[in-house]
């Protein structure tokens, strides 16, 4: 799993918002969408839908890079962006990031709290327990 920097958690947001604010998270969908592009084409789409200056897209794909996120290219005079991440790649990372971190700050009572809100059905029970079973039988190969 690729690592790179996750440095806020906003638990009240949805999806990749969660480690990302809102502008980062509109510029990747456009990057992953390009899989290679420039500051220009991401300020062009997302000026349709926002007041935005080409500027305030630039400091944050700059900054996107320098977490890791995206990769910046020289071509010519400007720069090429391509993202060093798929979304499903950036969700694992978020999940691993946030699960650690509450497994370092409360060790099993997190553990124990994790499932206990997850068993309230049987059919995520189930589920916690065909997981586990898996994991199991590929610890031992």
């Amino acid at each position: 799993m690729k690592k790179f920097k996750l440095s806020s958690f906003r638990p009240s947001e949805s999806g990749i918002r969660k480690v990302l604010g809102d502008l980062e998270a509109d510029i990747m969908e456009q990057v992953w969408q390009r899989d290679v592009t420039s500051v220009r084409e991401v300020y062009e789409a997302l000026k349709q839908a926002r007041d935005i200056a080409y500027t305030t897209v630039m400091t944050v794909m700059v900054r996107l890079s320098e977490k890791g996120i995206l990769k910046k290219e020289r071509e010519g005079k400007h720069y090429l962006y391509r993202p060093t991440v798929s979304r499903e790649e950036l969700s694992k990372t978020m999940l691993s990031s946030i699960i650690n971190g509450f497994k370092a700050d409360f060790g099993s009572q997190a553990l124990a709290f994790f499932i206990e809100e997850l068993s309230e059905d049987e059919q995520t029970l189930d589920e916690l327990e065909a997981l586990i079973r898996e994991k199991r039988k590929q610890a031992r190969e």
